[in-house]
């Protein structure tokens, strides 16, 4: 089990991850100059006890900072909500070639169209589903890594404050996928089946 501390640093370290441009936890391999006395005069110790209890508190704590990158602790360590959300990720992560699957007949069946802006929207098919909750972040992050349309993407929203604020959750998000990619390469082989 993790302590109070090092479950304030993990919480620390990962909400600079996903909230500040300029902090990267792989990078930095999750590491802040951070020390136990501040810690220890903090009022809100109670909640990191709490939290530092959890089974899976770096991916509890992904699951709801990728979700809200401005969570605070006391949102996150008693809250029924955030159990949820983390389950909900779980499940999601786990069965992540189901996901992609079930999230691809909310697509185009023509591969490019998910990716184009077009004079009608200002805003890409894969984006707008994402946005409407009707595509996961996974398979948002993983079909952008795929199809390497996102320095697309960064070009033609660049003024776009809806996909800047996005882009940075793609960014932030992205290293956090674990997948095979053969086998969602082939996935999207037998989806697509050659209508690119």
């Amino acid at each position: 089990m993790m302590s109070a501390f090092d479950a304030y640093k993990e919480y620390l370290a990962l909400k600079n991850h996903f909230s500040k441009p300029g902090y990267d936890y792989f990078k930095y391999n999750g590491k802040l100059k951070v020390n136990a006395d501040s810690f220890n005069s903090r009022k809100d110790k109670l909640f990191f006890q709490k939290l530092s209890k959890h089974s899976d508190v770096r991916n509890f704590l992904v699951a709801n900072l990728s979700k809200n990158e401005k969570a605070w602790i006391k949102d996150l360590a008693y809250s029924e909500e955030a159990e949820k959300t983390y389950k909900d990720w779980l499940k999601r992560t786990q069965s992540l070639t189901y996901t992609i699957k079930n999230d691809l007949n909310r697509l185009s069946s023509n591969f490019n169209d998910n990716f184009l802006i077009d004079k009608i929207s200002p805003h890409p098919l894969l984006l707008r589903r994402y946005l409407g909750g009707y595509v996961s972040l996974e398979t948002l992050c993983i079909l952008l890594a795929l199809s390497k349309a996102k320095p697309y993407w960064d070009k033609k929203m660049e003024y776009d404050p809806v996909y800047q604020e996005t882009k940075t959750k793609i960014e932030k998000y992205t290293p956090f996928i674990k997948y095979d990619e053969s086998k969602i390469k082939n996935i999207l082989l037998d989806y697509f089946d050659g209508s690119e």
